[in-house]
Protein backbone atom coordinates (compact mmCIF):
# COMPACT_ATOMS: atom_id res chain seq x y z
CA UNK A 1 0.00 0.00 0.00
CA UNK A 2 1.60 3.34 -1.12
CA UNK A 3 2.11 6.21 1.83
CA UNK A 4 -0.67 8.03 2.77
CA UNK A 5 -0.66 11.83 2.14
CA UNK A 6 -1.78 13.99 4.67
CA UNK A 7 -2.16 17.89 4.14
CA UNK A 8 -2.13 20.27 7.05
CA UNK A 9 -2.96 23.52 7.31
CA UNK A 10 0.42 25.62 7.02
CA UNK A 11 1.36 29.15 6.73
CA UNK A 12 4.85 31.44 7.74
CA UNK A 13 2.08 33.18 10.38
CA UNK A 14 1.14 30.02 12.44
CA UNK A 15 2.16 31.06 16.26
CA UNK A 16 3.76 28.41 19.24
CA UNK A 17 0.37 27.36 20.19
CA UNK A 18 -0.79 25.61 16.83
CA UNK A 19 -0.47 21.86 16.69
CA UNK A 20 0.51 22.06 12.83
CA UNK A 21 4.29 22.11 14.29
CA UNK A 22 4.11 19.13 15.77
CA UNK A 23 1.50 17.10 13.62
CA UNK A 24 4.22 17.55 10.89
CA UNK A 25 7.13 16.50 12.62
CA UNK A 26 5.19 13.03 14.02
CA UNK A 27 3.53 12.54 10.50
CA UNK A 28 6.72 12.77 8.86
CA UNK A 29 8.65 10.51 10.94
CA UNK A 30 5.79 7.74 10.88
CA UNK A 31 6.57 7.35 6.82
CA UNK A 32 3.37 9.97 5.85
CA UNK A 33 3.65 12.32 3.17
CA UNK A 34 3.01 15.74 4.48
CA UNK A 35 1.34 18.58 2.33
CA UNK A 36 2.05 21.93 4.03
CA UNK A 37 -0.91 24.10 2.90
CA UNK A 38 -3.10 26.92 3.54
CA UNK A 39 -6.44 25.74 3.97
CA UNK A 40 -7.46 29.04 2.95
CA UNK A 41 -6.22 29.53 -0.41
CA UNK A 42 -8.93 29.81 -3.44
CA UNK A 43 -8.01 26.85 -4.69
CA UNK A 44 -8.11 24.67 -1.39
CA UNK A 45 -10.14 21.97 -2.92
CA UNK A 46 -8.32 20.90 -6.09
CA UNK A 47 -5.39 21.11 -3.70
CA UNK A 48 -6.71 18.23 -1.48
CA UNK A 49 -8.35 16.02 -3.80
CA UNK A 50 -5.42 13.77 -3.61
CA UNK A 51 -5.06 13.67 -0.26
CA UNK A 52 -5.71 11.12 1.87
CA UNK A 53 -6.61 13.58 5.23
CA UNK A 54 -6.80 17.14 6.09
CA UNK A 55 -5.82 18.37 9.45
CA UNK A 56 -6.62 21.91 10.59
CA UNK A 57 -6.14 23.19 13.93
CA UNK A 58 -8.34 26.38 14.03
CA UNK A 59 -8.95 29.20 16.26
CA UNK A 60 -11.93 31.01 17.72
CA UNK A 61 -10.81 33.84 16.14
CA UNK A 62 -13.33 35.23 13.57
CA UNK A 63 -11.64 34.85 10.85
CA UNK A 64 -10.97 31.06 11.84
CA UNK A 65 -14.70 30.53 12.82
CA UNK A 66 -16.03 32.24 9.38
CA UNK A 67 -13.67 30.17 6.97
CA UNK A 68 -12.78 26.78 8.78
CA UNK A 69 -16.02 24.89 8.96
CA UNK A 70 -17.17 25.28 5.61
CA UNK A 71 -13.86 24.51 3.95
CA UNK A 72 -13.83 21.50 6.32
CA UNK A 73 -17.50 20.70 5.39
CA UNK A 74 -17.17 20.78 1.73
CA UNK A 75 -13.71 18.43 2.13
CA UNK A 76 -15.34 16.10 4.36
CA UNK A 77 -18.87 15.97 3.27
CA UNK A 78 -18.63 16.22 -0.91
CA UNK A 79 -15.05 15.25 -1.30
CA UNK A 80 -15.57 12.45 0.94
CA UNK A 81 -11.86 12.63 2.53
CA UNK A 82 -11.50 12.30 6.78
CA UNK A 83 -10.41 15.55 8.45
CA UNK A 84 -9.59 16.85 11.54
CA UNK A 85 -10.93 17.70 13.06
CA UNK A 86 -14.72 16.08 11.91
CA UNK A 87 -17.99 17.11 11.93
CA UNK A 88 -18.84 15.51 14.99
CA UNK A 89 -15.46 17.24 17.13
CA UNK A 90 -15.89 21.28 15.62
CA UNK A 91 -19.38 22.49 15.03
CA UNK A 92 -20.13 22.79 18.77
CA UNK A 93 -16.37 24.35 18.83
CA UNK A 94 -16.55 27.95 20.75
CA UNK A 95 -20.28 28.20 20.73
CA UNK A 96 -21.73 27.61 23.92
CA UNK A 97 -25.26 28.21 22.52
CA UNK A 98 -24.81 24.80 20.49
CA UNK A 99 -23.23 22.89 23.61
CA UNK A 100 -26.55 23.75 25.03
CA UNK A 101 -28.41 21.38 23.10
CA UNK A 102 -25.48 19.16 22.47
CA UNK A 103 -25.00 18.04 26.08
CA UNK A 104 -28.98 18.19 26.28
CA UNK A 105 -29.26 15.80 23.43
CA UNK A 106 -26.44 13.70 24.95
CA UNK A 107 -28.06 13.59 28.29
CA UNK A 108 -24.69 14.62 29.94
CA UNK A 109 -24.41 15.50 33.37
CA UNK A 110 -24.31 19.27 32.77
CA UNK A 111 -24.44 22.65 34.93
CA UNK A 112 -28.11 23.62 35.02
CA UNK A 113 -28.23 26.35 31.94
CA UNK A 114 -31.24 28.26 30.64
CA UNK A 115 -30.93 29.74 27.30
CA UNK A 116 -34.10 31.77 25.69
CA UNK A 117 -34.26 33.45 22.12
CA UNK A 118 -36.93 35.64 23.24
CA UNK A 119 -36.60 39.10 24.87
CA UNK A 120 -39.50 38.90 27.05
CA UNK A 121 -38.92 35.41 27.74
CA UNK A 122 -35.34 36.17 29.24
CA UNK A 123 -37.26 39.04 30.81
CA UNK A 124 -39.23 36.72 32.81
CA UNK A 125 -36.92 33.95 33.90
CA UNK A 126 -34.21 36.96 35.38
CA UNK A 127 -37.46 38.41 37.65
CA UNK A 128 -38.19 34.86 39.03
CA UNK A 129 -34.71 33.49 39.31
CA UNK A 130 -32.38 32.95 42.49
CA UNK A 131 -29.40 35.42 42.40
CA UNK A 132 -26.24 34.77 41.62
CA UNK A 133 -26.26 33.26 38.16
CA UNK A 134 -23.76 33.87 35.32
CA UNK A 135 -24.20 35.30 32.15
CA UNK A 136 -22.09 34.37 29.19
CA UNK A 137 -21.57 34.84 25.70
CA UNK A 138 -21.75 32.24 23.01
CA UNK A 139 -18.29 33.35 22.69
CA UNK A 140 -15.28 33.50 24.15
CA UNK A 141 -12.28 31.42 25.69
CA UNK A 142 -10.39 31.90 29.33
CA UNK A 143 -13.63 33.25 31.15
CA UNK A 144 -13.50 36.42 29.06
CA UNK A 145 -17.26 36.63 28.74
CA UNK A 146 -18.31 35.25 31.97
CA UNK A 147 -20.33 37.51 34.10
CA UNK A 148 -21.81 37.09 37.92
CA UNK A 149 -24.77 38.59 37.84
CA UNK A 150 -26.47 39.22 41.22
CA UNK A 151 -30.07 40.76 40.56
CA UNK A 152 -32.66 40.92 38.73
CA UNK A 153 -31.78 44.69 38.02
CA UNK A 154 -28.02 43.65 36.60
CA UNK A 155 -29.57 40.71 35.03
CA UNK A 156 -31.99 43.33 33.24
CA UNK A 157 -29.03 45.29 31.96
CA UNK A 158 -27.40 42.47 30.03
CA UNK A 159 -30.80 41.37 28.99
CA UNK A 160 -31.61 44.95 27.31
CA UNK A 161 -27.52 45.03 25.79
CA UNK A 162 -27.73 41.83 24.01
CA UNK A 163 -31.26 42.32 22.82
CA UNK A 164 -32.30 45.65 22.13
CA UNK A 165 -28.91 46.53 21.33
CA UNK A 166 -25.63 44.43 20.97
CA UNK A 167 -22.73 43.08 23.03
CA UNK A 168 -19.37 42.36 21.36
CA UNK A 169 -17.10 39.76 22.84
CA UNK A 170 -14.08 40.84 24.77
CA UNK A 171 -16.16 44.05 26.10
CA UNK A 172 -16.83 42.88 30.00
CA UNK A 173 -15.32 42.29 33.12
CA UNK A 174 -11.29 43.13 32.81
CA UNK A 175 -11.99 44.10 28.89
CA UNK A 176 -15.11 46.50 30.16
CA UNK A 177 -14.37 50.19 28.27
CA UNK A 178 -15.45 52.20 31.42
CA UNK A 179 -13.66 50.09 33.57
CA UNK A 180 -10.23 51.25 32.01
CA UNK A 181 -10.89 54.72 30.44
CA UNK A 182 -8.68 56.34 32.95
CA UNK A 183 -5.71 53.97 31.60
CA UNK A 184 -3.65 55.23 28.84
CA UNK A 185 -4.93 52.76 26.60
CA UNK A 186 -8.69 53.80 27.63
CA UNK A 187 -7.51 57.25 26.54
CA UNK A 188 -6.26 56.59 23.77
CA UNK A 189 -9.62 54.34 22.51
CA UNK A 190 -11.79 57.21 23.79
CA UNK A 191 -9.67 59.48 21.30
CA UNK A 192 -9.94 56.68 18.57
CA UNK A 193 -13.75 56.62 19.24
CA UNK A 194 -14.33 60.31 18.37
CA UNK A 195 -11.70 60.22 15.50
CA UNK A 196 -13.83 57.36 13.75
CA UNK A 197 -17.10 58.74 14.71
CA UNK A 198 -17.01 61.85 12.33
CA UNK A 199 -16.72 59.83 8.87
CA UNK A 200 -19.89 57.92 10.36
CA UNK A 201 -21.55 61.37 11.01
CA UNK A 202 -21.05 63.52 7.94
CA UNK A 203 -21.00 60.53 5.38
CA UNK A 204 -22.80 57.70 7.19
CA UNK A 205 -19.22 55.39 6.89
CA UNK A 206 -19.60 52.91 9.65
CA UNK A 207 -16.36 52.82 12.46
CA UNK A 208 -14.52 49.85 12.26
CA UNK A 209 -15.45 46.78 14.20
CA UNK A 210 -13.12 45.62 17.24
CA UNK A 211 -11.17 43.18 16.92
CA UNK A 212 -12.95 40.47 17.35
CA UNK A 213 -15.74 41.61 15.27
CA UNK A 214 -18.65 38.59 15.35
CA UNK A 215 -21.39 40.89 17.32
CA UNK A 216 -23.73 38.78 19.82
CA UNK A 217 -27.54 39.68 19.59
CA UNK A 218 -31.21 38.35 20.23
CA UNK A 219 -30.08 35.60 23.21
CA UNK A 220 -29.54 35.57 26.28
CA UNK A 221 -27.42 32.57 27.91
CA UNK A 222 -27.78 31.86 31.70
CA UNK A 223 -25.95 29.24 34.17
CA UNK A 224 -26.67 28.00 37.62
CA UNK A 225 -23.58 29.74 39.89
CA UNK A 226 -22.27 26.25 41.28
CA UNK A 227 -20.88 27.75 44.90
CA UNK A 228 -18.19 26.42 46.65
CA UNK A 229 -15.52 25.79 43.61
CA UNK A 230 -12.42 27.21 44.40
CA UNK A 231 -11.00 25.41 41.38
CA UNK A 232 -12.33 23.55 38.42
CA UNK A 233 -11.43 20.38 36.97
CA UNK A 234 -10.33 19.83 32.69
CA UNK A 235 -10.14 16.27 31.41
CA UNK A 236 -9.22 16.15 28.14
CA UNK A 237 -9.72 12.96 26.15
CA UNK A 238 -8.26 12.13 22.72
CA UNK A 239 -9.12 8.36 21.68
CA UNK A 240 -8.41 5.98 24.91
CA UNK A 241 -6.56 8.48 26.57
CA UNK A 242 -7.20 11.12 28.92
CA UNK A 243 -5.17 13.33 30.71
CA UNK A 244 -6.68 15.39 33.67
CA UNK A 245 -5.34 18.47 36.17
CA UNK A 246 -7.22 21.18 37.95
CA UNK A 247 -7.36 24.91 37.30
CA UNK A 248 -7.68 27.65 40.94
CA UNK A 249 -9.88 30.67 40.31
CA UNK A 250 -8.32 34.05 39.87
CA UNK A 251 -7.55 36.08 43.29
CA UNK A 252 -10.83 37.14 44.50
CA UNK A 253 -12.81 35.68 41.63
CA UNK A 254 -14.92 32.56 40.78
CA UNK A 255 -13.23 31.97 37.26
CA UNK A 256 -10.62 29.50 36.33
CA UNK A 257 -10.67 29.38 33.17
CA UNK A 258 -7.84 31.63 31.74
CA UNK A 259 -6.41 31.74 35.62
CA UNK A 260 -3.14 30.07 34.44
CA UNK A 261 -3.13 28.11 37.73
CA UNK A 262 -3.06 24.73 37.07
CA UNK A 263 -2.29 21.98 39.05
CA UNK A 264 -1.46 17.95 38.26
CA UNK A 265 -1.88 16.70 41.57
CA UNK A 266 -3.66 13.48 40.16
CA UNK A 267 -5.56 12.82 43.74
CA UNK A 268 -7.52 16.10 43.18
CA UNK A 269 -8.92 14.69 39.76
CA UNK A 270 -12.06 12.56 40.24
CA UNK A 271 -12.17 9.39 38.48
CA UNK A 272 -15.80 9.84 38.15
CA UNK A 273 -15.40 12.89 35.91
CA UNK A 274 -12.64 10.60 33.76
CA UNK A 275 -14.97 8.07 33.32
CA UNK A 276 -17.68 10.64 32.43
CA UNK A 277 -15.74 12.39 29.65
CA UNK A 278 -15.03 8.80 28.22
CA UNK A 279 -18.49 8.44 28.14
CA UNK A 280 -19.43 11.40 26.58
CA UNK A 281 -16.67 11.09 24.31
CA UNK A 282 -17.61 8.14 22.48
CA UNK A 283 -21.12 9.30 22.43
CA UNK A 284 -20.15 12.70 20.52
CA UNK A 285 -18.06 10.34 18.09
CA UNK A 286 -15.32 13.07 18.71
CA UNK A 287 -12.14 12.77 17.93
CA UNK A 288 -10.52 15.01 20.63
CA UNK A 289 -12.70 16.62 23.33
CA UNK A 290 -11.72 18.73 26.46
CA UNK A 291 -14.10 18.93 29.25
CA UNK A 292 -14.65 21.35 32.08
CA UNK A 293 -16.30 20.31 35.19
CA UNK A 294 -17.04 21.66 38.50
CA UNK A 295 -19.46 20.45 41.59
CA UNK A 296 -23.18 22.16 41.50
CA UNK A 297 -24.87 23.03 44.82
CA UNK A 298 -26.49 19.12 45.20
CA UNK A 299 -22.25 18.34 45.21
CA UNK A 300 -22.79 16.46 42.14
CA UNK A 301 -19.82 16.74 39.06
CA UNK A 302 -21.22 18.68 35.87
CA UNK A 303 -19.53 19.41 33.10
CA UNK A 304 -19.73 23.56 32.28
CA UNK A 305 -18.77 23.50 28.56
CA UNK A 306 -16.35 21.45 26.05
CA UNK A 307 -13.63 22.04 23.35
CA UNK A 308 -12.25 20.19 20.78
CA UNK A 309 -9.23 22.14 21.13
CA UNK A 310 -6.75 23.45 24.14
CA UNK A 311 -3.14 24.51 25.12
CA UNK A 312 -0.54 22.08 23.87
CA UNK A 313 1.40 22.71 26.59
CA UNK A 314 -0.96 22.27 29.56
CA UNK A 315 -1.09 18.35 28.03
CA UNK A 316 2.62 17.95 27.60
CA UNK A 317 3.35 19.06 31.43
CA UNK A 318 0.92 16.72 32.71
CA UNK A 319 2.89 13.72 34.48
CA UNK A 320 0.93 10.68 32.65
CA UNK A 321 -2.63 9.59 31.01
CA UNK A 322 -5.07 7.38 32.19
CA UNK A 323 -6.87 4.97 29.76
CA UNK A 324 -9.79 3.78 29.92
CA UNK A 325 -10.25 1.23 32.34
CA UNK A 326 -8.41 4.37 34.53
CA UNK A 327 -5.09 2.50 34.30
CA UNK A 328 -2.11 4.92 34.65
CA UNK A 329 0.42 5.79 31.78
CA UNK A 330 3.74 7.57 33.77
CA UNK A 331 5.03 9.88 31.42
CA UNK A 332 4.63 13.32 29.57
CA UNK A 333 3.05 12.62 26.33
CA UNK A 334 2.36 15.06 23.35
CA UNK A 335 -1.40 15.58 22.78
CA UNK A 336 -1.02 16.41 18.75
CA UNK A 337 1.08 12.89 18.60
CA UNK A 338 -2.17 11.02 20.20
CA UNK A 339 -4.31 13.14 17.32
CA UNK A 340 -1.98 12.31 14.49
CA UNK A 341 -1.83 8.69 15.65
CA UNK A 342 -5.75 8.26 15.97
CA UNK A 343 -6.23 10.20 12.83
CA UNK A 344 -3.81 8.27 10.98
CA UNK A 345 -5.33 4.70 11.79
CA UNK A 346 -8.88 5.43 11.29
CA UNK A 347 -7.91 6.91 7.74
CA UNK A 348 -6.29 3.10 7.34
CA UNK A 349 -9.48 1.78 8.73
CA UNK A 350 -11.74 3.52 6.15
CA UNK A 351 -9.30 2.59 3.22
CA UNK A 352 -9.29 -1.14 4.31
CA UNK A 353 -13.46 -0.84 4.49
CA UNK A 354 -13.38 0.23 1.09
CA UNK A 355 -11.49 -2.55 0.26
CA UNK A 356 -13.46 -5.34 1.68
CA UNK A 357 -16.36 -3.71 -0.07
CA UNK A 358 -14.60 -3.63 -3.35
CA UNK A 359 -13.74 -7.50 -3.54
Amino acid sequence: MPSLKIAVHWTRKLDKYSYSHRWIEYLSSHGIQVKKLDLKKPEVINEVRDCDGVMWHWYHIPDDKQSAPKILDAIETNLGIPVFPDHYSRWHYDEKLAQYYLLEALDAPRVKTWLFWDYEQALDFARKAEYPIVFKLSVGAASANVVKIKSFVEARLYIDKVFKKTLFPYSLNEFDFQRNLLSLSGLKSLLKRGINSIPYILNNEYPPVPEYYLLQKNYAYFQEFCDGNDHDIRITVIGDRAWGFTRANRPGDFRASGSGSVCYDTSKVPREAISTAFEITEKMHAQSMAYDFVYNNQKELVIIEVTYCFVRFAIYDAPGYWDRDLNWHEGHHYSEDAQAEDFIAMIKRSQNDVCIVNR
